[in-house]
């Protein structure tokens, strides 16, 4: 099974929602308190808790690709164009699919 995953400030509650329903281990910023924290912050909580970090926000894309910053692996969601359903079913597909301790970054 994957690691749990940290949903950072840009991704919708309602695409976080909908991969709990298909049965992963969610925490989202609002969740953990981490709301507004600045992005090397919300990084460094997700590497704390072994985490996968979710994002819509390409800033990350640049810290640890950039500024080789330690991550737990990032999944990078393109939003434009896409509704909650098709994002929930992207990364629930990729999620399936993920080798156990990947820590790679993952476009999709």
């Amino acid at each position: 099974m994957t690691r749990p995953l940290y949903c950072d400030e840009s991704i919708w509650i309602p695409a976080a929602d909908g991969l709990r329903r298909r049965g992963w281990t969610v925490h989202t910023a609002r969740d953990e308190g981490t709301l507004g924290d600045p992005d090397r912050a919300q990084l460094r909580y997700a590497v704390e808790h072994d985490w996968l970090l979710l994002t819509f926000d390409d800033d990350f894309l640049s810290l640890v690709e950039g500024q080789a910053l330690e991550h737990s692996g990032v999944i990078y969601v393109r939003q434009a164009g896409r509704e909650i359903g098709d994002v929930v079913k992207a990364v629930d597909e990729h999620l399936q699919h993920r080798p156990d301790g990947d820590r790679s970054i993952h476009y999709l």
